[in-house]
């Protein structure tokens, strides 16, 4: 929608030429809300407190849980959850939850050091929540327009910077009563909710039909990855021709009736590296703002090492005490061993210096037996991903231990064939990843979009 900003400069603020629905032609008067973050919004609309438009309730379930169903906030919204759903934190028993009624704003805020986490949401239900949530009710028939109020101010991580000095760990009732809140008409209120919730849903299934797209890629990266090191293809000048004339049994018995080519091996990873697998210090080092780069599970991305992700920098003089347990090569296999994501690998493509933290081990081949870039694909393949989750251990976490990954059988055909699969499989993943990559970033670009326009409807910048 164009809008056209009156050159004189007004008292209250900036004069907006705007159309609006019916067609004619009607002046905005905007002036300072008074709040950064808010910036300038309409004339006729007033910052209040939250207070003095809702009120916080906690209503115990106790003797009455069985009548209610289960509900949870999540970054897709209120949703249904299973009493029997054992996933994170469980209670033993319900009675202690708190009732949550339709269109009610519930919110969680606690953790507040984590940005990438659920914090508002609007109830479509009644059902039991959380007594750690926060829910706040009005008599209002609609509270869709406030609830994208409060979105945007999780999108600008508001809630995460209020507290003094910085982030809190959390927010109370009282705090979220104390918030900042536009007040307008119910008719305005309506018309911005119900545009939202039509341009929201159509950019919502946008990123869906996206993010499928995506995992049909990365279904189909494996699916070529498997079929390339465990020979059910037979790969020569960069491309499949055909299958190898014999195969035998792999003798892998968890695997079933699975047959490899008959002139490649089964092998374990400790037969076939130069060093045994190590992982990285146990204590944790005193990082600083420069100095070597210290990377962890989460510098490893997309099966690349991220520097950027790093956990920090940490001195000369301590990186020399880690060299003495793993001093990092290039062509060295990083994989992760402990956590949500273990199992995931990346390749040392540097020879700057950097070390290692416990969550990561190395992987360093003997280039004689076993090139790195097809063992780095072959840790990528189904068999090899299965053996991983049949090896782990669960305390707090996920684990695979280092003996367990010396442990690891992989397929090994000769030097120059492990050639030809890593050549072509560089080829076919890097066209994967290039196209996976353009779907991401479309998703990001529809994802700040949405955010843009949620801020600019609730804070009246954009006439609706």
């Amino acid at each position: 929608m164009n809008l056209e900003t009156n050159n004189k400069n007004q008292e209250k603020g900036i004069m907006l030429v705007i159309p609006n629905p019916c067609g004619n032609i009607k002046e905005t008067k905007m002036k300072n809300s008074g709040i950064e973050w808010i910036g300038e919004i309409p004339d006729d609309w007033e910052v209040k407190p939250v207070k003095r438009y809702f009120s916080h309730v906690k209503r115990i379930v106790g003797d009455d849980v069985d009548k209610y169903e289960r509900l949870s906030l999540t970054m897709q919204g209120v949703l249904k959850r299973s009493k029997d759903d054992a996933e994170g934190l469980q209670p033993e028993k319900f009675n202690g939850y708190q009732i949550l009624k339709q269109n009610e704003l519930v919110f969680k805020l606690i953790d507040l050091e984590n940005v990438n986490t659920s914090r508002v949401g609007i109830s479509p239900f009644n059902g039991l929540v959380s007594p750690a949530y926060i829910i706040l009710t009005n008599n209002k028939k609609d509270n869709t327009f406030y609830y994208y109020w409060f979105l945007n101010m999780y999108y600008q991580e508001i809630f995460n910077k209020l507290g003094d000095g910085g982030v809190r760990s959390a927010l109370n009732a009282s705090d979220v009563l104390s918030l900042p809140m536009v007040y307008l008409n119910n008719e305005t209120q309506q018309r911005i909710a119900t545009y939202l919730d039509k341009k929201c849903s159509k950019i919502e299934e946008t990123i869906q039909n996206q993010q499928q797209v995506i995992e049909k890629l990365k279904a189909y990266k494996q699916s070529l990855i498997t079929e390339a090191v465990t020979g059910k293809v037979k790969i020569a000048n960069s491309k499949i021709c055909g299958e190898y004339e014999n195969y035998k049994d792999s003798k892998l018995k968890w695997l079933g009736d699975f047959k490899i080519p008959e002139k490649w091996n089964s092998i374990q990873i400790k037969s076939c590296v130069s060093i045994p697998v190590v992982d990285g210090p146990h204590e944790s080092p005193e990082l600083f703002d420069n100095g070597i780069p210290y990377i962890s599970a989460t510098a490893i991305e997309n099966s690349k090492i991220d520097f950027s992700l790093k956990r920090g920098f940490i001195s000369e003089k301590y990186c020399d005490e880690c060299d003495k347990r793993y001093k990092p090569m290039k062509d060295d296999i990083l994989m992760i061993k402990l956590g949500a994501t273990t199992g995931q690998v990346a390749i040392v493509e540097t020879d700057e210096r950097f070390n290692i933290w416990v969550p990561l081990a190395a992987i360093r081949c003997k280039k004689n037996i076993a090139l790195p870039k097809f063992v780095f694909y072959s840790f990528q393949s189904d068999y090899c991903l299965k053996q991983m989750e049949m090896s782990w251990t669960f305390g707090t976490q996920q684990t695979l231990g280092v003996s367990s990954i010396e442990r690891l059988k992989i397929f090994l055909p000769n030097i120059e064939t492990q050639k030809e699969i890593a050549n072509y499989l560089d080829k076919k993943c890097t066209a994967i990843d290039t196209a996976i990559e353009q779907k991401q970033k479309l998703i990001v670009k529809l994802t700040e979009y949405k955010k843009s326009l949620i801020y600019e409807c609730v804070t009246g910048k954009k006439a609706i």
